[in-house]
């Protein structure tokens, strides 16, 4: 566990396009891993596909237990065999919004596919099918997929939201269908409440590429998905990287150099790629006391632990506050939820 460090100094070597065979080859010479800690924080991080394809075009299987290849191997078939049955999805998706006029745009693992950045799309998980709809068609949209046998899929515990709620919300609830393989979520907004500002639905659907899907501009894809991990993710507080996040910046970066510059004139951007300089060389950082802490983070398990739960789990705490009170007051479906797991808890 105290090795930490040194497991994101091999996820990021191989997933890094820089790096080639040989580099990456001498981190694994001269150390020791146990491959059960790289397969939990590959799977954690949501790259093992990424990882394993990595390792073939570099040339370094004979490097890793044939165990462990076979199990990466089988996830990566897996997934892309998942990924295509998405893009068929988002394929019909895209027919039906556009035959009832609705303005729409992929976002985050849906556009990268769709807009088929990877050399394999086998390399990105995704969970579910971000889209964007355009101000005053969302609740449409919205309905439309229920017509069309999509039903809703709620969070357990406390999740008593009225539609009205959610209209308000960065997304609608998700929406499944039993013939398809992953769920949708339409959003309203890029960021919670707070951040909105930095990253307008206007703005991601005006500068949007159209085709047979809908995609963001490459800067907004961009901006997205550092702001989506370092705010939405909260990672700006957790004071640490997540692969799947950095691994879709390398590729926008590989394939859109012009972009590199956001990384220098974005305060948030900054942060980001401050957190990624240990690892990664194309990534600069002057002293900053949120590397700092990262790295003493990674190296005590602990402090670690005690920095989630305080620091995170507080500012987590205070910002959903103010809307759990209002829903609180608002809704007696969700005050009475409330009460019986407080009573519950004695």
């Amino acid at each position: 566990m105290k090795d930490t460090q040194r497991y994101y100094q091999l996820i990021a070597a191989l997933l890094d396009p820089a790096k080639d065979g040989a580099s990456v080859r001498k981190l694994l010479e001269v150390n020791s891993f146990q491959w059960e800690r790289f397969v939990y924080i590959s799977s954690n991080n949501l790259v093992v596909p990424a990882l394993y394809l990595q390792i073939q075009r570099k040339g370094l299987k004979a490097f890793f237990p044939e165990e462990l290849t076979v199990y990466m191997e089988e996830l990566t078939r897996a997934n892309r065999e998942r990924n295509l049955a998405i893009l068929q999805q988002m394929e019909r998706l895209s027919e039906c919004f556009a035959k009832e006029g609705i303005v729409h745009v992929y976002l985050k693992g849906a556009a990268m596919i769709g807009g088929s950045y990877y050399q394999d799309n086998a390399e990105r998980m995704l969970r579910d099918i971000d889209v964007l709809i355009a101000p005053g068609d969302q609740i449409k949209a919205y309905q439309l997929l229920k017509e069309r046998g999509y039903v809703e899929v709620l969070a357990a515990g406390l999740q008593s939201k009225t539609l009205s709620d959610y209209e308000r919300a960065k997304h609608l609830p998700a929406l499944r269908h039993p013939q398809e393989i992953a769920a949708v979520e339409l959003h309203n907004y890029l960021h919670n409440t707070f951040q909105r500002e930095r990253l307008k639905t206007e703005r991601v659907i005006d500068n949007r590429v159209n085709g047979d899907i809908a995609l963001p501009a490459p800067e907004d894809l961009l901006r997205h998905n550092i702001y989506n991990w370092h705010i939405n993710d909260f990672g700006g507080v957790k004071l640490d990287v997540h692969f799947r996040s950095v691994y879709d910046t390398l590729v926008l970066l590989q394939r859109e150099k012009g972009l590199k510059s956001l990384l220098h004139t974005d305060g948030v951007a900054r942060q980001y790629a401050a957190l990624l300089s240990p690892f990664f060389d194309g990534f600069h950082a002057r002293f900053n006391w949120r590397v700092t802490v990262m790295k003493v983070k990674l190296q005590r398990p602990r402090l670690n632990q005690l920095w989630y739960h305080v620091v995170f789990g507080s500012t987590l705490f205070f910002q959903i506050l103010p809307s759990r009170l209002r829903l609180f007051m608002k809704s007696g479906v969700y005050r009475k939820r409330v009460l019986q797991v407080l009573q519950k808890g004695r």
